[in-house]
């Protein structure tokens, strides 16, 4: 069964959970604690054939005995069971001798209360021998000095455990209130981010005014956008050379519909305004710088090593080998490479001769791209230039 986290429960009621599992087969143990002020409650754990059950004690004719063993200081007390409230047994009246020290087998564990300063109790009914302490004969009895030892580490067991609760809380409170600032802080971004995106649309409208104003001296009318239209073009994304096209067209499209013509304003409505226009096309690749004057007949190949030379400088930049694959890749129009095996073979000569009469050009293809040394080391017959 899926539980919360330990220091939700009650902390009585948490280390009353976990005490079997430090003492293993005791017979019972009763935890008394003021839950809320004025309120002290009992509960019972019973070990029934090995299985812990827990249940409610009724208390209320035995407050004055509790609250005489809640106010005592002494860390721990051994008692016998006539000592305690909650046994329904006669009192005999015995006259007490240093061997009825080994009757109390019942300890009172007393862990300050935060709540008003005086202490929970805990009441663990041992056996009178060692066997709730392992494979222990039952004819070696508990001594004074096995019950001050046991008081301690049960006592400091229970500090412990509820030491770490109290930690474990704090730690949770401090993750849940550093998780509320950041959320906070999420919703304020969210907020920032909402703000700069209706400032960047009023933008938007203001630009669309200005290429307006273009529009209108351009075509000598006079153009305003309706609401719809201000709505419309508010929500574009794209690019701000791309907008002034849009209302280009729609202010051609609004002064099409106009079918009497006349001086007053060109009305440019939602209907009239298209944001789904053919995006402009990005700038070409650039190329090394052109030097000298290169015959037409060499021109083709003069483009084919400037496209791989421009390759291959974008691979280097992301630090990848100098393949054909990996060259092919990065021209403007992807080359196979086969393709590129069958260009160099068929530009042979011509990239011979470029080579030498351009020394300073294609520098890492010339010294690092494999085909392009191939061509090199082969050494064929240059070129002559011509006209």
């Amino acid at each position: 069964m899926k539980r919360s986290f330990s220091f939700n429960e009650k902390p009585v009621l948490f280390i009353l959970r976990i005490l079997p599992t430090l003492l293993p087969g005791i017979e019972k143990i009763i935890a008394v604690s003021l839950q809320e002020k004025e309120n002290l409650s009992a509960t019972m754990l019973k070990n029934d054939n090995g299985e812990y059950q827990q249940e409610s004690i009724k208390i209320s004719d035995s407050i004055s005995i509790l609250k005489r063993f809640r106010s005592d200081n002494s860390p721990y007390t051994w008692l016998r069971t006539e000592d305690l409230p909650f046994e329904i047994k006669h009192k005999e009246k015995i006259q007490l001798n240093i061997f009825n020290e080994f009757n109390n087998s019942i300890l009172l564990i007393r862990i300050n209360s935060e709540i008003d300063n005086l202490n929970d109790l805990f009441f663990f009914y041992f056996n009178q021998d060692l066997s709730n302490f392992g494979t222990v004969s039952s004819d070696k009895i508990l001594s004074t000095d096995n019950k001050t030892i046991i008081a301690h580490l049960v006592r400091n067991s229970i500090l412990a455990h509820l030491g770490t609760l109290k930690e474990d809380k704090e730690l949770f409170t401090t993750l849940s209130e550093n998780t509320k600032k950041i959320l906070g802080e999420a919703v304020e971004s969210r907020k920032e981010v909402a703000a700069l995106n209706e400032k960047l649309k009023d933008g938007i409208i203001h630009l669309c005014y200005s290429y307006l104003n273009e529009i209108s001296s351009k075509n000598s009318r006079t153009y305003v956008l309706s609401e719809s239209s201000v709505k419309k073009i508010r929500d574009f994304d794209g690019d701000f050379e791309n907008l002034r096209k849009i209302l280009e067209k729609a202010a051609n499209y609004a002064d099409a519909m106009t079918l009497v013509k006349s001086p007053e304003p060109v009305v440019i409505s939602g209907h009239h305004v298209f944001l789904d226009v053919e995006q402009i096309q990005a700038e070409p690749e650039t190329i090394p710088e052109y030097i000298g004057e290169v015959p037409v007949k060499y021109e083709k190949t003069y483009n084919l090593l400037n496209r791989l030379e421009y390759a291959a400088n974008q691979v280097k930049t992301q630090n990848k080998v100098l393949t054909s694959m990996n060259i092919g890749k990065e021209c403007k129009k992807p080359m196979s490479p086969p393709a590129i095996t069958d260009a160099l073979k068929k530009h042979k000569a011509k990239i011979v001769y470029l080579f030498n009469a351009f020394p300073g050009l294609w520098q890492v293809i010339r010294n690092e791209f494999r085909p392009v040394q191939n061509i090199m080391n082969a050494k064929p017959g240059v070129e002559r230039l011509s006209a």
